[in-house]
Protein backbone atom coordinates (compact mmCIF):
# COMPACT_ATOMS: atom_id res chain seq x y z
CA UNK A 1 0.00 0.00 0.00
CA UNK A 2 3.13 2.55 0.75
CA UNK A 3 4.25 2.19 -2.91
CA UNK A 4 0.67 3.31 -4.03
CA UNK A 5 1.03 6.65 -1.70
CA UNK A 6 4.59 7.53 -3.00
CA UNK A 7 5.88 10.66 -3.04
CA UNK A 8 6.99 10.68 -6.49
CA UNK A 9 4.45 8.43 -8.36
CA UNK A 10 1.70 11.17 -6.98
CA UNK A 11 3.66 14.00 -8.47
CA UNK A 12 3.73 11.84 -11.50
CA UNK A 13 -0.11 12.04 -11.64
CA UNK A 14 -0.23 15.48 -10.68
CA UNK A 15 2.21 16.81 -13.52
CA UNK A 16 1.26 14.21 -16.01
CA UNK A 17 -2.68 15.33 -15.62
CA UNK A 18 -3.75 17.48 -18.38
CA UNK A 19 -1.55 14.95 -20.87
CA UNK A 20 -3.24 11.99 -18.84
CA UNK A 21 -6.93 13.96 -19.72
CA UNK A 22 -5.66 14.81 -23.53
CA UNK A 23 -4.72 11.56 -24.21
CA UNK A 24 -8.12 9.94 -23.04
CA UNK A 25 -9.77 12.32 -25.16
CA UNK A 26 -7.36 11.73 -28.69
CA UNK A 27 -7.68 8.26 -28.19
CA UNK A 28 -11.02 8.10 -27.77
CA UNK A 29 -12.02 9.89 -30.39
CA UNK A 30 -9.44 7.63 -31.94
CA UNK A 31 -11.42 3.98 -31.17
CA UNK A 32 -14.16 6.40 -32.60
CA UNK A 33 -12.77 6.54 -35.80
CA UNK A 34 -11.27 3.11 -36.47
CA UNK A 35 -14.76 0.79 -35.81
CA UNK A 36 -16.45 3.60 -37.42
CA UNK A 37 -14.52 2.57 -40.40
CA UNK A 38 -15.01 -0.64 -40.51
CA UNK A 39 -11.92 -1.89 -38.22
CA UNK A 40 -13.09 -4.81 -35.73
CA UNK A 41 -13.33 -3.44 -32.26
CA UNK A 42 -9.74 -5.44 -31.24
CA UNK A 43 -8.23 -3.50 -33.60
CA UNK A 44 -7.69 0.01 -32.39
CA UNK A 45 -7.25 -1.23 -28.61
CA UNK A 46 -4.37 -3.10 -30.04
CA UNK A 47 -2.47 -0.30 -31.61
CA UNK A 48 -2.78 1.96 -28.69
CA UNK A 49 -1.25 -1.17 -26.53
CA UNK A 50 1.29 -1.98 -29.22
CA UNK A 51 2.02 1.34 -31.36
CA UNK A 52 1.53 4.02 -28.52
CA UNK A 53 1.67 6.72 -31.38
CA UNK A 54 -0.91 9.04 -31.73
CA UNK A 55 -0.17 10.54 -34.97
CA UNK A 56 0.99 7.25 -36.27
CA UNK A 57 -2.15 5.69 -35.29
CA UNK A 58 -4.60 8.22 -37.22
CA UNK A 59 -2.00 7.79 -40.23
CA UNK A 60 -2.78 4.13 -40.08
CA UNK A 61 -6.86 4.76 -40.72
CA UNK A 62 -6.30 7.04 -42.79
CA UNK A 63 -3.70 4.97 -45.15
CA UNK A 64 -6.42 2.02 -44.53
CA UNK A 65 -9.34 3.75 -46.16
CA UNK A 66 -7.40 4.97 -48.98
CA UNK A 67 -6.41 1.31 -49.50
CA UNK A 68 -2.93 1.47 -48.84
CA UNK A 69 -0.30 -1.25 -49.45
CA UNK A 70 1.89 -2.52 -45.97
CA UNK A 71 4.73 -1.77 -47.02
CA UNK A 72 3.34 2.06 -47.53
CA UNK A 73 1.77 2.04 -43.81
CA UNK A 74 4.89 0.54 -42.37
CA UNK A 75 7.36 3.05 -44.13
CA UNK A 76 5.42 5.90 -43.39
CA UNK A 77 4.70 5.17 -39.77
CA UNK A 78 8.74 4.68 -39.70
CA UNK A 79 9.23 8.31 -40.91
CA UNK A 80 6.41 9.38 -38.65
CA UNK A 81 7.77 7.89 -36.04
CA UNK A 82 11.60 8.41 -36.50
CA UNK A 83 11.91 11.57 -33.97
CA UNK A 84 11.52 9.50 -31.09
CA UNK A 85 14.84 7.90 -32.24
CA UNK A 86 16.75 11.87 -31.31
CA UNK A 87 14.37 12.63 -28.04
CA UNK A 88 15.44 8.98 -27.03
CA UNK A 89 19.31 9.55 -27.57
CA UNK A 90 18.53 12.89 -25.61
CA UNK A 91 16.87 11.30 -22.68
CA UNK A 92 19.36 8.24 -22.07
CA UNK A 93 22.24 11.27 -21.78
CA UNK A 94 19.83 11.82 -18.41
CA UNK A 95 18.86 8.70 -17.41
CA UNK A 96 22.68 8.12 -17.07
CA UNK A 97 22.24 10.21 -13.99
CA UNK A 98 19.47 8.39 -12.60
CA UNK A 99 19.16 4.92 -10.97
CA UNK A 100 17.48 2.47 -13.44
CA UNK A 101 17.87 -1.03 -14.71
CA UNK A 102 17.89 -1.34 -17.99
CA UNK A 103 14.63 -2.99 -18.54
CA UNK A 104 13.41 -0.03 -16.98
CA UNK A 105 14.98 2.24 -19.50
CA UNK A 106 12.95 -0.06 -21.87
CA UNK A 107 10.17 0.43 -21.04
CA UNK A 108 10.30 4.12 -20.57
CA UNK A 109 11.66 4.00 -24.03
CA UNK A 110 8.65 2.67 -25.34
CA UNK A 111 6.64 5.21 -23.29
CA UNK A 112 8.51 8.52 -24.44
CA UNK A 113 6.14 10.38 -26.27
CA UNK A 114 6.23 14.44 -27.55
CA UNK A 115 4.32 15.30 -24.38
CA UNK A 116 6.35 13.17 -21.43
CA UNK A 117 9.50 14.16 -23.59
CA UNK A 118 8.63 18.28 -23.46
CA UNK A 119 7.98 17.41 -19.89
CA UNK A 120 10.79 15.47 -18.62
CA UNK A 121 13.77 17.10 -20.63
CA UNK A 122 13.35 20.62 -18.69
CA UNK A 123 13.03 18.64 -15.32
CA UNK A 124 16.35 17.56 -16.10
CA UNK A 125 18.10 18.83 -13.38
CA UNK A 126 14.83 18.61 -11.19
CA UNK A 127 15.39 16.54 -7.73
CA UNK A 128 11.87 15.27 -9.02
CA UNK A 129 13.22 13.23 -12.01
CA UNK A 130 13.43 9.98 -10.49
CA UNK A 131 13.21 6.21 -12.28
CA UNK A 132 9.87 5.91 -10.36
CA UNK A 133 8.21 9.40 -11.29
CA UNK A 134 9.42 8.77 -14.81
CA UNK A 135 7.86 5.37 -14.88
CA UNK A 136 4.51 6.21 -13.50
CA UNK A 137 4.47 9.47 -15.42
CA UNK A 138 4.61 7.14 -18.84
CA UNK A 139 2.40 4.58 -17.77
CA UNK A 140 0.02 6.77 -16.58
CA UNK A 141 -0.30 8.21 -19.91
CA UNK A 142 -0.10 5.38 -21.86
CA UNK A 143 -3.07 3.74 -19.64
CA UNK A 144 -5.22 6.49 -20.00
CA UNK A 145 -4.59 6.36 -24.29
CA UNK A 146 -5.49 2.45 -24.02
CA UNK A 147 -8.59 3.41 -21.66
CA UNK A 148 -9.81 5.87 -24.09
CA UNK A 149 -9.32 3.90 -27.10
CA UNK A 150 -11.71 1.02 -25.46
CA UNK A 151 -14.09 2.93 -24.78
CA UNK A 152 -14.21 5.32 -27.85
CA UNK A 153 -14.13 1.71 -29.92
CA UNK A 154 -17.23 0.28 -27.28
CA UNK A 155 -19.24 3.44 -28.03
CA UNK A 156 -19.10 3.23 -31.51
CA UNK A 157 -20.77 -0.50 -32.02
CA UNK A 158 -23.62 1.04 -30.07
CA UNK A 159 -23.84 4.60 -32.19
CA UNK A 160 -22.76 5.26 -35.33
CA UNK A 161 -23.85 9.68 -34.74
CA UNK A 162 -21.31 10.44 -32.16
CA UNK A 163 -18.22 10.45 -34.28
CA UNK A 164 -20.25 13.40 -35.71
CA UNK A 165 -18.99 14.90 -32.12
CA UNK A 166 -16.14 17.67 -32.77
CA UNK A 167 -13.30 16.44 -30.50
CA UNK A 168 -10.42 17.37 -32.64
CA UNK A 169 -9.28 20.57 -31.02
CA UNK A 170 -8.18 17.96 -27.81
CA UNK A 171 -4.90 17.40 -29.02
CA UNK A 172 -4.44 20.85 -30.29
CA UNK A 173 -5.46 22.00 -26.65
CA UNK A 174 -3.16 19.89 -25.01
CA UNK A 175 -0.36 20.55 -26.99
CA UNK A 176 -0.85 24.17 -26.48
CA UNK A 177 -0.97 23.52 -22.41
CA UNK A 178 2.18 21.92 -23.00
CA UNK A 179 3.56 24.69 -24.74
CA UNK A 180 2.61 27.23 -22.38
CA UNK A 181 3.82 25.21 -19.24
CA UNK A 182 6.97 25.29 -20.29
CA UNK A 183 7.64 28.85 -21.08
CA UNK A 184 9.85 30.04 -18.35
CA UNK A 185 12.00 32.70 -19.62
CA UNK A 186 12.27 35.23 -22.04
CA UNK A 187 14.27 33.00 -24.42
CA UNK A 188 11.93 30.39 -24.93
CA UNK A 189 8.98 33.04 -25.19
CA UNK A 190 11.36 34.37 -28.04
CA UNK A 191 11.45 30.94 -29.55
CA UNK A 192 8.01 29.76 -29.18
CA UNK A 193 6.64 33.54 -31.07
CA UNK A 194 9.14 33.07 -33.61
CA UNK A 195 8.46 29.25 -34.39
CA UNK A 196 4.74 30.16 -34.33
CA UNK A 197 5.10 33.32 -36.74
CA UNK A 198 7.36 31.10 -39.61
CA UNK A 199 5.02 28.15 -38.72
CA UNK A 200 1.76 30.74 -39.99
CA UNK A 201 4.19 32.37 -43.04
CA UNK A 202 5.07 28.51 -43.94
CA UNK A 203 1.39 27.45 -43.63
CA UNK A 204 -0.05 30.35 -46.07
CA UNK A 205 2.79 29.78 -48.72
CA UNK A 206 2.08 25.77 -48.48
CA UNK A 207 0.54 23.33 -46.47
CA UNK A 208 2.78 20.45 -45.11
CA UNK A 209 3.29 18.47 -42.10
CA UNK A 210 7.18 19.28 -42.60
CA UNK A 211 6.11 23.16 -41.87
CA UNK A 212 6.43 22.32 -37.93
CA UNK A 213 9.72 21.07 -38.21
CA UNK A 214 11.07 23.61 -40.23
CA UNK A 215 9.41 26.27 -37.80
CA UNK A 216 10.65 24.92 -35.02
CA UNK A 217 14.09 24.86 -36.58
CA UNK A 218 13.83 28.75 -37.68
CA UNK A 219 13.21 29.75 -33.79
CA UNK A 220 15.97 27.36 -32.70
CA UNK A 221 18.66 28.77 -35.09
CA UNK A 222 17.26 32.81 -34.22
CA UNK A 223 17.58 31.96 -30.28
CA UNK A 224 21.49 29.78 -31.59
CA UNK A 225 22.39 33.73 -33.69
CA UNK A 226 21.03 35.71 -30.76
CA UNK A 227 23.05 33.82 -28.06
CA UNK A 228 26.33 33.87 -30.40
CA UNK A 229 26.13 37.04 -31.11
CA UNK A 230 26.06 38.34 -27.57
Amino acid sequence: MSIIFDNSIKQAGRNGFPIITGYFVVSFVFGLTAVSQGLPIWCPILLSLIVYAGAAQFTFLALIASNASTLTIVLTTFLINLRHMLMSVYMSNILDNIKISTKLRLWYGFGLTDESFAVHSMMANNEQLNAKFLISFNTFCHIAWVLGSILGALISTLSENIIDLKLEYALTAMMLYVLISLINTREKLFVAIISIISMSILSLAYESYLNIFIATAIGCAFILWKKNKV
